[in-house]
C-alpha cells in the first residue's frame, strides 16, 4: 500500500521574512511533502517576491484579508493531498516530523489527526521552552501511548489543548467532512476544530519534540484582550454543538463558558478597568455560580484606592510570612 502524500497549508499574513525557513524546513523532511500551499491573506508587505523566489512545488494563493480560519480552509481547499500538515510561517519543523506522523498513521488506521511536541523559541532565536509536553506535565502521558489512540481526547482537549496547529497531520477527507475551520471564531478556532475531530475520530500523538514554535513579545498587552474575548465566543460555540456530550467526558457545559467569561473579567480587574470587569463577572455568574468569581464581582464595585490598599496589605502580609 502506498504512502499518503501530504500538503502543506502555510497561512500567512505580513511575515514575509520567515517563508524561506519555514519552506526550507519543508523541504529537509525525510518524507517528502507532495505540495506547500502557501495562502496570503492579504498581507502588505513583498510576500508575492518572496515565494515567487522560493522556486517550483508552491502553489500561492492570494485572498482578500479573512483572519487565519479562512486562510487555512482556502488552503484545504486547495490542496491535493491525502494528508493536510499545517505550518504556521514564523514556525518550522524537525526534519523528521512527517516520516514518523506518516509511520503513525500507517500503523493505527483509525485515526484520523496525529500532533507533536514542539519546542519554544522568542524572536530571536533564544529557546524558551525544551518541551512543551514537559512543560505541561504531558511527556509521561504520551510516551507510554506509544502513538496509540489517545484516551478520552475531548476530555483531555478541553482540559488541556495538547494539539498545536503548526505540529498536525490531518486526514483531508476528515476536514473536507467538517467544512474546516469555524470562521467565525478569531481565536481558539484552532482547539474548537480538534475537538470536532475528537468527538468523531480518534486523535494520537508523537511524543517528540518534532516543531519549534516562534513567539514573539510585541503587542502582547493588545493581543490579550481580544485573545480572551474570543475564548469567550470558542467556549460558547462549543457548547453551541457539544453542550449535551460534554458531562459525558467530565465537562459541565455552563462551568466551561462561566470559566471563559472569568478569565476575562480577571483580566480586566487586573488593569483597572472595573466596569468591564463587572460586566464579564455578572455574566459569569449566570452561567455557573463560583465564589470566586463572586468575589471579585464584588471587589470591581470598590473604589479603584480600596482595591489598591487592600492589595498592598495583602502584599505586605505575604512578605512577612
Amino acid at each position: 500500500m502506498s504512502q499518503p502524500s501530504v500538503s502543506v497549508v502555510i497561512p500567512t499574513y505580513n511575515r514575509a521574512r520567515f517563508l524561506p525557513a519555514a519552506v526550507a524546513s519543508v523541504r529537509a523532511q525525510t518524507a517528502a511533502c507532495a505540495e506547500i500551499v502557501i495562502v496570503d491573506d492579504g498581507s502588505s508587505d513583498d510576500t508575492g517576491q518572496v515565494v515567487a523566489a522560493l522556486g517550483a512545488g508552491i502553489v500561492y494563493v492570494r485572498q482578500d484579508n479573512a483572519g487565519p480560519a479562512a486562510a487555512r480552509n482556502r488552503g484545504i481547499r486547495t490542496a491535493r493531498g491525502d494528508c493536510i500538515a499545517f505550518l504556521d510561517t514564523d514556525d518550522r519543523w524537525l526534519p523528521h516530523k512527517i516520516e514518523r506522523q506518516l509511520a503513525l498513521l500507517a500503523r493505527h488506521p483509525s485515526v484520523a489527526l496525529v500532533s507533536a511536541d514542539m519546542a519554544i523559541e522568542d524572536e530571536h532565536g533564544v529557546q524558551q521552552v525544551a518541551s512543551n509536553f514537559v512543560l505541561r506535565g504531558l511527556r509521561g502521558f504520551f510516551e507510554g501511548l506509544g502513538g496509540a489512540p489517545v484516551p478520552e481526547a475531548p476530555r483531555r482537549l478541553l482540559e488541556i489543548n495538547f494539539v498545536n496547529t503548526s505540529t498536525v497531520l490531518v486526514r483531508r477527507e476528515v476536514l473536507a467532512a467538517l467544512e474546516g475551520f469555524d470562521t467565525g471564531l478569531r481565536y481558539g478556532e484552532d482547539l474548537e476544530l480538534w475537538l470536532r475531530i475528537a468527538a468523531r475520530h480518534a486523535l494520537a500523538c508523537v511524543a517528540s519534540v518534532e516543531e519549534i514554535r516562534v513567539e514573539h513579545s510585541h503587542n502582547v498587552t493588545k493581543s490579550v484582550e481580544p485573545m480572551l474575548r474570543g475564548y469567550v465566543d470558542m467556549a460558547r460555540t462549543i457548547r453551541g454543538w457539544a453542550g449535551p456530550r460534554m458531562p459525558g467526558w467530565g465537562v459541565d457545559p455552563d462551568r466551561y463558558v462561566a470559566d471563559a467569561l472569568a478569565d476575562l473579567g480577571y483580566w480586566y480587574f487586573a488593569q483597572g478597568r472595573r466596569h468591564e470587569a463587572r460586566g464579564a463577572f455578572a455574566g459569569s455568574l449566570r452561567e455557573a455560580a463560583s465564589a470566586r468569581a463572586a468575589f471579585y464581582a464584588a471587589a470591581a464595585t470598590l473604589p479603584a484606592g480600596l482595591v489598591d490598599f487592600l492589595r498592598s496589605v495583602k502584599s505586605g502580609s505575604a512578605r512577612a510570612r
